[in-house]
């Protein structure tokens, strides 16, 4: 499965949730005071990064699955790059 486990690819997978998930917090507490507003109808929320912010022609759980294959992708490719570099 592209290149490597399926051992490996869960624990990538699991580690790109977890580190979206934090992402998740550090966006809610960053930004908080722009969504503390009072009688808006604003419906923003925190999504994670890479895409943040109001998104509003896209579902929110696409924004969160697309975050999600982000950072199994960085930390795909991360893994692959440090791999590569301890067994040269």
């Amino acid at each position: 499965m592209w290149g490597f486990s399926k051992k490996r690819f869960l624990i990538t997978l699991g580690l790109s949730v977890v580190v979206w998930l934090v992402s998740v917090v550090i966006q809610a507490y960053i930004e908080a005071p722009k969504y503390i507003v009072f009688f808006t109808q604003s419906k923003c929320s925190a999504t994670g990064y890479p895409l943040t912010q109001c998104i509003k022609n896209i579902p929110e759980v696409l924004v969160y699955l697309i975050n999600v294959v982000f950072w199994f992708w960085v930390m795909h490719l991360f893994g692959n790059w440090f791999g590569k570099k301890s067994s040269s």
